[in-house]
């Protein structure tokens, strides 16, 4: 992008503090989170690999079918299975959910509650799959869902409990269905119970975390914040600069400028500190608009302000500070007591030449801007491309 004409050097906003910044999810964030999601669902796999063991020993004893067993076993594993291909491929990775952690949990269940009906004698030991399935709600789920689940899977345990008698009463006595559905109906509500309570934990906890990610993003602001003109101070604009310099060695040019308003003593002097305030916040709020996307604007202490310009060579943004010039002559404060105060700006304009280091370009500017000042303040010099001296002059 260049300083082609005016409404170029409009097109976009300059970079300014924002209100709250609020922490994004880095790369590296992102990658720790798809690797933790995926430990979980490999977990949930190691523990059905545990049940197909198990209903292979049933098989094994006689107690359950081979046939069921090898029907059963790769249906089981078949949602997990998908679930861990998804997040490797990077597919639902936005969804609120990429791990389904509620269609896992239900779809187990119904896998646990058909190894039940299938085992026979060793149904008893298999009711610990409902639980080890509600486990992974923990992680993921709230209190109302947890619950929901409970219902849900208690629900599928009533329902092959009564069931089952009425098929194979030798096989499924009432009495020891009666006495294991009450062995459900005390242990998973307990346990949905905890879980309940874990997750509203876990809710808290989040919460606090991200009030305090504010908090802290929120003192960060300030920190880097002026707090007279609201602009960048001369901290957050030195770390601007470094990262400029970065960009700038990879082969994204910009340059810099310092601004100095003229006689700025003077006007203290003459009007009290409070119109020099005045006179400063002015400035600031007139420059700001006129600025593009990814300029920057900072104070570097007194009435000496900072810019970087991206994207253009000396000439392109001498002429863009020109205009900021004229823009700043015409200016009329407005004083307390009825009259107005006019100012002027000098400019001094460098470009960075890589490898160098920020400081150097702007001392560079510094040089360029007590040219401006010597020539007669109100005008824009450009420091030459073969040293410190004053290069171009544009201005009064």
């Amino acid at each position: 992008m260049s300083y082609v004409s005016t409404s170029s050097w409009q097109a976009g906003r300059a970079e300014a503090p924002a209100e709250l910044p609020i922490p994004l999810a880095s790369p590296v964030r992102d990658a720790r989170r798809v690797r933790y999601w995926q430990l979980q669902a490999l977990a949930a796999l190691i523990c059905q690999i545990g049940g197909i063991l198990f209903m292979a020993i049933a098989a094994r004893l006689g107690h359950a079918s081979w046939a069921f067993v090898l029907v059963w076993a790769p249906l089981s594993m078949a949602l997990t299975l998908w679930v861990l291909l998804g997040l490797s491929l990077g597919f639902g990775l936005r969804w609120r959910d990429p791990t389904l952690t509620v269609p896992q949990i239900a779809y187990s269940s119904v896998s646990a509650v058909a190894c039940y009906a299938a085992v026979g004698p060793m149904r008893g030991p298999s009711l610990a799959m409902a639980c080890l399935a509600l486990v992974f709600s923990i992680f993921a789920l709230s209190a109302r869902q947890v619950r929901w689940l409970t219902a849900f899977v208690v629900s599928l345990y009533a329902l092959a409990m009564a069931t089952l008698p009425h098929w194979q009463p030798s096989r499924y006595p009432a009495g020891e269905e009666l006495a294991n559905f009450i062995i459900v109906l005390t242990v998973l509500p307990a346990f949905a119970l905890l879980a309940g309570r874990q997750s509203n934990l876990r809710v808290q906890l989040n919460r606090q975390k991200s009030e305090l990610q504010r908090a802290l993003a929120r003192l960060d602001e300030q920190a880097g914040q002026d707090e007279l003109t609201g602009l960048m101070n001369r901290r957050r604009a030195v770390e601007k600069l470094q990262e400029r310099c970065a960009q700038a060695r990879r082969g994204a040019g910009f340059c810099v400028a310092l601004a100095d308003l003229d006689h700025f003593k003077s006007v203290n002097d003459r009007c009290g500190h409070a119109v020099g305030d005045l006179v400063l916040r002015r400035f600031a709020s007139e420059l700001m608009p006129l600025l593009r996307e990814g300029d920057v604007l900072a104070r570097w202490g007194g009435e000496e302000f900072l810019l970087l310009l991206g994207g253009s060579d000396p000439v392109q943004a001498s002429q863009a500070l020109e205009r900021l010039r004229q823009h700043v002559e015409s200016l009329a404060v407005p004083l307390p007591d009825g009259q107005t105060l006019r100012f002027t700006v000098s400019f001094g304009l460098t470009e960075y030449r890589p490898p160098e280091e920020g400081s150097e370009a702007v001392a560079r500017a510094d040089t360029a801007l007590y040219q401006a000042k010597a020539h007669g303040r109100n005008r824009v010099v450009t420091a030459d491309p073969g040293g410190p001296a004053a290069g171009a002059v544009l201005g009064h």
